[in-house]
């Protein structure tokens, strides 16, 4: 294999554990702050702009070690 190849399986891991180390964090501080002081709408949009990313970064970090 390419020391290149390695270097991206390498970052792919790496950015994959952040990410559902992230996704736990936010299901764990989810139970925890049930009541917030946002609008339905701003909670509606925050939660979706997050979701997506975080759909991104899995997709994007499993591509990069799958596919390299």
């Amino acid at each position: 294999m390419n020391l290149t190849i390695i270097l991206v399986k390498i970052v792919g891991a790496v950015l994959l554990g952040w990410t559902i180390y992230s996704i736990y964090k936010h299901i764990k501080e989810k139970k925890v702050n049930k009541t917030k002081d946002q609008s339905v709408i701003e909670s509606f949009l925050n939660n979706l702009l997050l979701y997506l990313w975080l759909i991104f970064l899995l997709v994007f970090s499993t591509g990069m070690i799958i596919n390299n």
